[in-house]
């Protein structure tokens, strides 16, 4: 599996549509991203002191990949669990060896997370929504949410994402497109949602006609 990475850019005017979408439409799609953050516990997390989480990845032939990191978001401290010697670093003071490691982090924090990234990263993107899409995954009926970031910044930038929603705003799957690319790099389907501390998080992440998976264990909230 492709890394995937979140991309912290300035916003662009990038879109996955033809034309820029007019203002109504742009206001409707940043409600649906809120609604989303919310339905997945955006409001709770401001009382989170301490994250704790196994990022794997089950591959079909060999032994499973995996990360452990350790959050506490008050204090923008992070850190990354090792077998011999952890590596501590504040998040948004990063030199040469922590910005290396802090590209893990984000990519498994988007995983972990990626709903209430709407919020997070609303002024770096370009937001579109469209009703009653048949999804990717499982050819199911949702509702979808389009995000675009911009052109400069951040890890990979440009990239898109389509969150597949239900009518309780649960995403239930969502795309990663490289550079706004017309074909799915990563086509992930959320499964086993578990309410932690307030936040509903999707423990395991399958690709369609795949045995490989993503998926997250060790999961604490504190």
């Amino acid at each position: 599996m492709k890394k995937l990475l979140l991309s912290i850019a300035a916003i662009g005017l990038l879109n996955s549509c033809s034309e820029t979408p007019s203002t109504n439409e742009k206001s409707e799609a940043y409600k649906v991203a809120d609604r989303i953050a919310e339905a997945h516990g955006l409001s709770e997390f401001e009382k989170i002191e301490k994250i704790v989480f196994n990022w794997n990845v089950a591959r079909a032939n060999g032994e499973p990949f995996s990360r452990k990191w350790i959050w506490n978001p008050k204090v923008d401290s992070v850190t990354a669990v090792r077998a011999k010697d952890d590596y501590k670093y504040h998040w948004k003071k990063l030199d040469s060896v922590s910005n290396e490691i802090n590209k893990g982090f984000i990519n498994d924090k988007y995983w972990l997370l990626a709903p209430l990234q709407l919020v997070w990263d609303q002024d770096n993107f370009l937001a579109t929504y469209t009703e009653n899409v048949n999804s990717p995954g499982e050819g199911k009926s949702l509702n979808k949410l389009t995000i675009v970031y911009g052109n400069e910044g951040g890890y990979t930038p440009g990239d898109a994402y389509d969150f597949y929603i239900d009518k309780d705003y649960t995403v239930k799957e969502w795309v990663f497109r490289r550079s706004n690319g017309e074909d799915p790099n990563i086509i992930s389907i959320c499964k086993d949602y578990l309410n932690l501390g307030g936040l509903l998080i999707a423990q395991r992440h399958e690709r369609p006609n795949s045995s490989g998976a993503l998926y997250f264990t060790e999961l604490s909230v504190e």
